[in-house]
């Protein structure tokens, strides 16, 4: 399975049948992916003796990645080929975690075509609600969705007519943050006209009647959030309908009607592939997308390995073999890291299991002070949509999440097993709250039971006295609290976000602390 004959040698045949058993859908356990990064483990990193000379002259080098063996300073043929292709590996590996966001919007937007929403003016809602029959990163039940994408390679700059109330984002394509519309965005919840730029506009742009924003990439992801009102989705119906609109500004005195079409209870699979068909997908948003899209360093990565922004990406027999090892093993990396990503500020609370897809409750990835790949990476592989208003501390507004993959004692939550969750009251949130669960696999919405596996404010649970609530979670229902029971899948994983929408100042103060979940024998 494991192409590279140096790579043969030292990679433990534990870790290529893990691989190919669990076929990467669920989470293999922590010793395997140790066993990997010791495989993964750069030359520079072997221990040399102390009398090792300054200088590799003439020498042998006994590595994790084979012999290499040098005379006169110079690296024998193969050691130069062992080498590269080690080279080659890595930086596949590389590509695959650091370029998710791009790609999981490319399969997003494929996924949107597929559904009949291929131009930016045919939108989907969720007009019965997000459901389970659908698969989305970590989408919400409790809201009401519009989604597109903007192409501004083919319209020009495009105008976004938001509706009141609303809760709208625009990412580009690596789902760098464009700007937010409605509540957290300029028009401060009035709704109003946005206008999106091209990367290297340079065309006039008007002085009043919009706000104005400029994309780095052709393709822009627009999603909108309305929420529920006496527990229906009348009202956002009414409000998409009468005030959402998007059209080519160079048709607005003409425009197109806006398409609304109901994406509830449609089967749509937007999560992006882990096998090579990642990397071609890569390749092709590569090749659509503008030149200056990346920086220098990031354009460089693809381009050594045969991806460059404006041509098809072709890969030879020998690349394409490289590149199918590095998926395997960049997919299992970007799982371990998703699951247990190890930096300062990841969890919530000292004294508990509930983490913060933004670490350090930094959108921009930079808890330290410096872009940090691997906590891009930890959300890229877990959700989808970048914004202040899901990091920043905003009391009364916003949204927060407290997301969780493990119980009081640490272990990942099974879903052959019991467990309950007592959330302390009075629930901190102004608007509403929610729990809901999701595959560990698929970080969707678990497809078991009910359409919408999820417990909230609007689903009518049985609250305590003191305004807590108790949630359960299992197969089967607890006698009598089916009202508070959600199902799980006996044959996965499953990973809760709490949400509030609104969060109050408890939360930030942490006078009040969401507890684990816990195990019920």
């Amino acid at each position: 399975m494991v192409k590279c004959k140096a790579l043969k040698r030292r990679v433990s045949h534990v870790v290529a049948a893990q691989i190919e058993k669990e076929n990467l859908m669920k989470p293999p356990p922590a010793c395997w992916f140790r066993t990997l990064a010791a495989a993964l483990t750069c030359v520079s990193g072997v221990a040399f003796a102390d009398d090792a000379p300054k200088y590799i002259e003439t020498r042998t080098i006994e590595s994790r990645i084979g012999t290499l063996e040098f005379e006169n300073g110079f690296a024998k043929p193969d050691t130069v080929e062992t080498l590269f292709e080690f080279r080659t590996f890595y930086r596949g590996v590389e590509a695959f975690t650091q370029n998710t966001f791009g790609v999981s919007l490319f399969a997003m937007r494929k996924a949107y075509a597929d559904a009949g929403a291929g131009k930016a003016n045919q939108i989907l809602v969720s007009k019965d609600r997000m459901d389970s029959q659908s698969v989305f990163l970590t989408a919400n039940s409790e809201t009401v969705y519009a989604m597109t994408f903007l192409d501004l390679k083919g319209d020009g700059p495009t105008v976004v007519e938001s509706p009141p109330k609303a809760l709208g984002i625009l990412d580009d394509m690596w789902m760098r943050y464009i700007g937010d519309m409605g509540m957290m965005g300029p028009d401060q919840g009035r709704g109003g006209r946005f206008l999106v730029l091209p990367p290297g506009y340079e065309g006039e742009v008007p002085r009043v009647g919009y706000h104005v924003m400029q994309s780095q990439t052709y393709g822009v992801w627009c999603v909108i959030r309305l929420g529920l009102v006496d527990n229906k989705t009348d009202v956002a119906n009414q409000l998409y309908e009468e005030h959402l609109r998007i059209y080519p500004y160079a048709d607005r005195d003409d425009p197109e009607p806006t398409e609304l079409i109901n994406a509830s209870g449609m089967e749509i699979d937007t999560v992006h592939s882990e096998n090579y068909r990642y990397m071609e997908e890569l390749g092709e948003l590569v090749e659509q997308e503008h030149p200056d899209a990346l920086p220098d360093a990031q354009k460089f990565l693809l381009a050594s390995i045969g991806m460059e922004f404006g041509k098809p990406f072709r890969p030879d027999a020998e690349l394409k073999a490289t590149l199918e090892e590095s998926v395997q093993v960049g997919a299992a990396m970007l799982r371990a890291n998703m699951w247990d990503y190890v930096g300062d500020d990841k969890y919530i609370y000292d004294d508990r299991r509930w983490w913060n897809p933004f670490v350090g409750g930094k959108y921009t990835f930079d808890p330290a002070g410096y872009f940090n790949y691997d906590a891009q990476a930890f959300f890229a592989a877990y959700a989808t949509g970048v914004t202040p208003a899901m990091a920043t501390k905003t009391v009364g507004a916003g949204s927060t999440y407290l997301c969780g993959h493990l119980d009081s004692d640490g272990n990942p939550l099974d879903g052959a097993k019991n467990y309950k969750l007592h959330v302390p009251g009075p629930i901190p949130a102004k608007n509403f709250w929610s729990v809901v669960v999701y595959d560990s696999a698929s970080r969707s919405m678990l497809q078991v039971g009910k359409p919408m596996p999820a417990i909230s404010s609007y689903t009518d649970p049985e609250i305590n006295d003191d305004g807590s609530v108790d949630i359960y979670f299992g197969p089967k229902a607890p006698e009598g609290k089916e009202r508070n029971w959600i199902q799980t899948d006996p044959d996965t994983g499953w990973s809760p976000i709490f949400r509030l929408y609104g969060p109050l100042q408890p939360f930030f103060e942490k006078s009040w602390k969401l507890n684990d979940v816990e195990l019920v024998e």
